[in-house]
């Protein structure tokens, strides 16, 4: 060093983490509810509820849907609100024609997933509600 004086410097680099779409909405319970035959059309029977662990908007935004798939028995018979999750009747039942329904619904989140081979698609996570119609 020669007697050469040196310079140095500190200094403190905060870092932020920003969080990435790696959860899948997840249901809190598995649902059994009734509705009674004769009701109207748009009664409502149960709301579904997920959660999705992502520390952010858009990324732990849920949202839901009917499942559509030929073995999905109810969904022709419930309509689900988007956002609330909230389900409603889209016939008058007759528990003679049909005593129960299962229902397949879908939670998804709000933004492109960060999880490999998810193509870009939201995260999703599925569940199933039986229907129970009586008189």
């Amino acid at each position: 060093n020669n007697g050469a004086q040196q310079l140095a410097s500190e200094a403190t680099v905060y870092i932020q983490l920003e969080d990435v779409n790696d959860e899948i909405p997840l249901f809190t319970e598995r649902e059994q509810e009734t509705v009674l035959e004769g009701e109207p059309i748009g009664t409502k029977v149960t709301q579904v509820n997920a959660i999705d662990k992502d520390g952010t908007f858009p990324n732990n935004q849920v949202y839901y849907y009917i499942v559509d798939s030929p073995r999905n028995e109810g969904k022709d018979f419930f309509e689900i609100n988007l956002q609330s999750g909230e389900i409603f009747t889209k016939v008058v039942f007759d528990r003679e024609k049909q005593g129960a329904y299962a229902l397949e619904v879908e939670a998804r989140d709000g933004a492109p997933s960060a999880r490999p081979n998810s193509n870009q698609q939201p995260n999703s996570g599925n569940g199933t509600s039986t229907f129970l119609a009586f008189p």
